[in-house]
C-alpha cells in the first residue's frame, strides 16, 4: 500500500499477456496506455519488485540539461508528498537514454476520457473533482512545486466509480507536451511564472467539465494563444444551459490575464466553487 493512498500497486502479477514489446532497466514494457506529445505511458512489470506499474516513458526531447534537473527535483518532490489525491512516484530516473516514472497502475480513466464519453459533469461532479484535484496541487505548492500542465488527461480516477481521483505528471511538461487549452497567459509573456498559472489551468479544467468546451476554442494555435491573452473569459453559463451563474465569477477570478488579478490559490479556487453550487 502506498503511504497517503488508497490504491495498491499489483504485485506478482505479470503483464497481460502476449509477447513483451520490449525492456527498459528493470522494466519488461508491455501495452501502451496512453500516447501523447510529450510521451507516452506503458503497462510493465517491474522486475527488480515483482509488481505492475505505469511507466511514463518521456520523449527524447525532453531530456534537454534544464528539463533533467527540473524533472528530478519534480519526481523527488513527489516521493515525499503523502497527500491522498497525488499519484504517487513509486520510481524515477533513466535508462536506455529515456527518462521513466514509475506510478501505481489505476483501473480507472483519466477525466479527459470520460469527457470525452459524457461531454460534461454535473456541476456538482465538477466540483468534487476540482476540490480533489485542488488538494494535489496545494499540497504540492506549499513544497514550492508548481504542476505546470494541469490538464484532464492528467487527473486519473482510482477506479471504475469514478469518484476519487489522482494528479500525475508534476513538473514534468517539457515544451512540445504543453497543453495550449490550459496555459495561462504569463507563459506565452515569457514572464516568470509560479502557483497561479495552476489556478489558471485548473479553471480552465473546471470551465470544461461544466460546459463541455474549451474557454478559447480557436482553430488555429494562434488563435487559441490570443483567446488566453485577449479575448473576454467566457462566461460558463451562458456557454451551457443548467449552469449555475455563480460560475460566472468563479472562473472570472481564475483566468484573469495577470497572476495578480487572479485567485490567489487552488483552495480559494475550489471554495468558491463549491459556493457557486449553493
Amino acid at each position: 500500500m502506498i503511504a497517503g493512498s488508497r490504491e495498491e500497486v499489483v504485485v506478482g502479477v505479470p503483464p497481460r499477456a502476449g509477447p513483451p514489446r520490449s525492456a527498459l532497466g528493470s522494466y519488461v514494457l508491455s501495452d501502451v496506455l496512453h500516447r501523447g506529445r510529450s510521451g507516452e505511458v506503458v503497462r510493465a512489470h517491474d522486475t527488480a519488485r515483482d509488481r505492475v506499474v505505469a511507466l511514463k516513458l518521456l520523449a527524447p526531447d525532453g531530456a534537454e540539461r534544464e528539463f533533467r534537473a527540473r524533472f528530478d527535483r519534480a519526481c523527488s518532490t513527489v516521493r515525499t508528498l503523502r497527500e491522498p489525491h497525488v499519484l504517487p512516484v513509486l520510481d524515477h530516473g533513466e535508462a536506455g537514454g529515456r527518462l521513466f516514472v514509475a506510478t501505481p497502475l489505476l483501473a480507472g480513466p483519466d477525466l479527459g476520457a470520460v469527457l470525452a464519453r459524457e461531454e460534461v459533469l454535473t456541476p456538482e461532479r465538477a466540483v468534487a473533482v476540482v476540490e480533489q484535484v485542488a488538494a494535489a496541487l496545494a499540497a504540492a505548492h506549499a513544497r514550492g512545486l508548481a504542476h505546470r500542465n494541469v490538464k484532464p488527461s492528467n487527473v486519473l480516477f482510482t477506479d471504475v466509480s469514478e469518484a476519487e481521483v489522482r494528479v500525475g505528471d508534476f513538473g514534468l511538461v517539457s515544451r512540445n507536451g504543453l497543453s495550449l487549452d490550459h496555459t495561462a497567459p504569463e507563459r506565452f509573456r515569457g514572464g516568470a511564472t509560479d502557483h497561479r498559472e495552476d489556478v489558471y489551468a485548473l479553471g480552465c479544467v473546471l470551465f470544461t467539465c461544466l460546459t463541455g468546451a474549451r474557454p478559447y476554442p480557436g482553430r488555429s494555435l494562434p488563435e487559441r494563444m490570443r483567446g488566453h491573452l485577449e479575448s473576454p473569459i467566457p462566461r460558463p453559463s451562458e456557454q451551457r444551459p443548467g449552469v449555475p451563474s455563480g460560475f460566472d465569477a468563479v472562473i472570472a477570478g481564475a483566468l484573469a490575464k495577470t497572476p495578480a488579478e487572479r485567485t490567489a490559490t487552488v483552495g480559494t479556487l475550489a471554495a468558491a466553487a463549491r459556493s457557486a453550487l449553493g
